[in-house]
């Protein structure tokens, strides 16, 4: 897996076929939609319509047809010359593509999402699925209280120093194996929001109402 860096962006390569693109942007943007993912794609020699979401720490999760604005917290679309979107500030955005079933997707999960079961509520047989977890916190800075350890999510909490942390990655991987996603076709790219605040925002690290935009688009 590598990255190969544009103007306002960087792609992930080596992942998803070659007619399958997927990135995140850079800190020059403010993560503004539809007009920044505009400006991130404006490399490509067509238009794209942009599917996004009204993001609601939620389990909602649209299978779409059409560009456009949706309720809830993950898109997925068979259709191609669309764009699917998500902004975060140390949310985890999940990078979903199977080339049997010709789907992509892309999910924000922060720990709400994630208690509430986005993850459950993706209804395919992830068997011809690869994932990546893209820019989010990892459980080096993902600290937390007490209350997750009477969480679903508890067995994913770390103690550290007398401090709680969640390890998101490790819950993703095998919430999402244990739907049938192979072990070898999920992919991290450990990149911590927290950690590389110069490079990604970070809320937690101050309170920004910016977002990096992470993207997959056919």
């Amino acid at each position: 897996m590598n990255l190969a860096e544009k103007e306002h962006c960087y792609l992930i390569e080596d992942v998803f076929p070659r007619n399958t693109g997927a990135g995140f942007t850079k800190k020059d943007l403010e993560g503004n939609l539809p007009q920044d993912i505009k400006t991130t794609l404006s490399f490509l020699s067509r238009d794209v319509g942009i599917g996004y979401l009204k993001q609601e720490h939620s389990s909602r999760v649209n299978v779409i047809g059409k560009e456009g604005l949706y309720e809830g917290d993950a898109l997925f679309s068979n259709r191609g010359n669309l764009v699917l979107v998500v902004r975060t500030a140390d949310c985890l955005p999940l990078y979903f593509f199977s080339q049997d079933l010709d789907i992509m997707g892309m999910v924000h999960m922060g720990w709400r999402s994630a208690k509430e079961g986005i993850l459950d509520n993706i209804n395919y047989d992830l068997s011809s699925f690869k994932v990546i977890a893209g820019v989010g916190l990892r459980s080096c800075c993902y600290k937390v209280g007490r209350e997750f350890l009477k969480m679903r999510l508890s067995k994913y909490v770390i103690k550290r120093n007398e401090l709680l942390y969640f390890d998101p990655i490790r819950f993703v991987k095998e919430t999402l194996c244990r739907k049938g996603l192979k072990e070898e076709s999920f992919f991290d790219l450990n990149i911590c929001s927290f950690c590389r605040s110069r490079e990604f925002h970070s809320y937690r690290r101050n309170a920004t109402i910016q977002r990096t935009l992470s993207f997959i688009f056919q």
